[in-house]
């Protein structure tokens, strides 16, 4: 395996029982040598707090910028204007890993090649029971089958598997790969996106298609839980991000211009 440096993100939004799920994932991780940038899409103190108290066998980083409603991009891109390893992978607070997920994307790096996979959606009795317990051991498959979980085959760890390489990706912002030098490449996420579902992977998954980037489906190899919860009815807003997306794409612009480069406002 080669020598290659890696960062995790975990974005997060008032979620500490769940984040702490996560991080406790990644603490049972076969490959160990990474930093964690925890990127909180607002400022509370019970997370600083939290994170004062704990020990965690990997260095942990902690972003966070004042709670004005929906800004995942900005704090990511905080969380890369912060970063000098090679790889960058992106979780979600309320998505929880198999032991080898960090292992598998480490092992087919490429320096022009994203990886991406799905998640397994676990149900509600699962969840509860993750949460309840005060050590993590990954979930079993077969009691999914007999719940009310899905998309469980994405659970399946196929550890000789070959990833498939597509030119029709479908990134998931909370199970994705990103060399650090791509990400620079189109000057990060977009910020002009303050709403939810497409600027945090469709966006930055079609600009990096334009600039040549490869794609690795890691199905059976990068596996994820997704933790349940209630999910809001956010289509006024997906509707908002989805309509700038066809204007971005109308334009053609793969470097977006409210991204990286604009460094002043990340001062504390």
């Amino acid at each position: 395996m080669e020598n290659i440096t890696v960062r995790v993100f975990i974005t997060t939004y008032k979620n500490i029982p769940y984040l702490t799920k996560v991080l406790q994932s990644l603490e049972l991780q076969t490959f160990k040598d990474f930093t964690v940038s925890i990127l909180e899409d607002g400022s509370e103190h019970e997370l600083r707090d939290y994170l004062s108290k704990q020990l965690f066998p990997f260095q942990v980083e902690h972003f966070d910028q004042e709670d004005k409603g929906f800004r995942k991009n900005r704090i990511l891109n905080i969380g890369i204007s912060n970063a000098n390893e090679d790889l960058i992978i992106f979780l979600d607070e309320d998505c929880i890993l198999h032991p080898n997920f960090i292992e598998q994307y480490v092992k087919n790096f490429d320096k022009n090649t994203i990886g991406f996979a799905k998640r397994v959606n676990l149900d509600e009795e699962t969840t509860k029971q993750i949460l309840a317990s005060s050590e993590y051991k990954k979930p079993s498959l077969l009691p999914l089958f007999f719940r009310k979980a899905n998309h469980i085959e994405d659970g399946v760890y196929l550890p000789f598997k070959k990833p498939n390489k597509t030119d029709n990706p479908k990134l998931l912002g909370c199970n994705m790969a990103i060399p650090l030098g791509l990400l620079k490449k189109v000057n990060g996420f977009d910020e002009d996106y303050e709403s939810p579902g497409y600027g945090e992977d469709s966006d930055i998954q079609w600009r990096l298609q334009k600039e040549g980037a490869r794609f690795l489906k890691m199905k059976h190899l990068c596996i994820q839980y997704h933790l349940h919860h209630e999910r809001p009815n956010r289509e006024d807003q997906t509707a908002i991000s989805r309509e700038l997306f066809k204007k971005k794409q109308a334009q053609g612009l793969t470097f977006c211009q409210n991204g990286l480069k604009i460094v002043d406002k990340y001062l504390y």
